[in-house]
């Protein structure tokens, strides 16, 4: 989280947004047909990802011409880059739903809460610090939410949503339901990764 904006990855797409979602969706992609064929061992007769999102997915829009560095990408800041990374992520796993829910996965995002990690360690000492005396939660919290939304049965009536610490429905920014912005994220995706 945060690293210095002159990281990118060996491809040139910014680091976060490489990581966070390119390299999300591509794994997710390779993971469908274990998905598909894993629905009909499945108890429920579903398969889920669950994809962690953040609070952070509130605070920035997706600025496009960002996405593989450029000077446009230079003038944002690092954490202008995460917070569209995390929205990314709210938009992927809602178009994943709506692509394959049907086919029986199911497709969450989730914020995890703030929680106390080595995500903080590219800002100043002083920040986390601070951070950990006022809004953070111990490390176990984080994983409630995924938890949640992996294993128990009432999560199968989630499918595309935005979950919110502890395990409650929430809603991300409005970006986040808006089917031509999906769409145009996942073709974007699709596109970055056809030749992998």
């Amino acid at each position: 989280m945060f690293p210095p904006i002159d990281e990118v990855t060996a491809d040139g797409y910014d680091l976060q947004f490489g990581t966070n979602v390119i390299g999300h969706h591509y794994f997710t992609k390779l993971l469908l047909p274990a998905l598909l064929a894993g629905k009909e061992s499945s108890p429920d007769h579903h398969t889920r990802v669950v994809t962690t999102s953040s609070a952070a997915s509130y605070l920035s829009p997706l600025y496009w011409d960002t996405f593989k560095d450029g000077p446009a990408r230079r003038q944002k800041s690092t954490s202008t880059m995460y917070n569209q990374s995390k929205l990314a992520n709210a938009i992927v796993a809602r178009e994943t739903a709506k692509r394959y829910g049907q086919d029986g996965i199911i497709s969450i995002s989730v914020n995890p809460g703030n929680i106390q990690s080595d995500l903080q360690r590219h800002l100043p000492s002083i920040i986390p610090k601070i951070a950990n005396l006022v809004f953070l939660y111990p490390t176990p919290y984080g994983a409630l939410t995924q938890l949640w939304a992996g294993t128990m049965p009432e999560a199968l009536n989630y499918n595309g949503e935005f979950l919110i610490p502890w395990a409650r429905p929430g809603k991300c920014r409005p970006e986040a339901y808006d089917p031509v912005i999906g769409e145009r994220l996942w073709n974007w995706l699709e596109e970055q990764v056809q030749d992998l």
